[in-house]
């Protein structure tokens, strides 16, 4: 086990977002995950259980990118409450915007 984490480990050395993560509200319904592609199909299945809290997964909005010579796979995805998300960002920065104006 400890093997795999650091070839993982070595294979992202030169992403800068090795960071990976679950969706939630705080970070407006992504995730970042990790998956072997010698040894794992495409993980949608997890993805869609991750976000079915949240509506479900936003297929357009998924992009993987296959690390460096290994067969290790980053996979960066948005749940379909991301559109709502953006929409609340947006209302809040027009309210700032025009107490700001008053």
């Amino acid at each position: 086990m400890c093997f795999v984490i650091s070839i993982a480990t070595c294979a992202m050395a030169g992403d800068s977002k090795s960071e990976f993560f679950e969706p939630s509200e705080s970070n407006a319904y992504q995730g970042r995950l990790l998956y072997d592609a010698s040894k794992e199909d495409y993980p949608i299945d997890k993805m869609m259980k991750l976000c079915k809290a949240y509506t479900g997964v936003d297929t357009a909005q998924t992009k993987c990118k296959k690390q460096n010579q290994s067969s290790l796979v980053i996979c960066e995805y948005k749940c379909s409450l991301h559109w709502s998300a953006l929409v609340i960002k947006r209302l809040e920065h027009v309210a700032v915007v025009s107490c700001l104006n008053v």
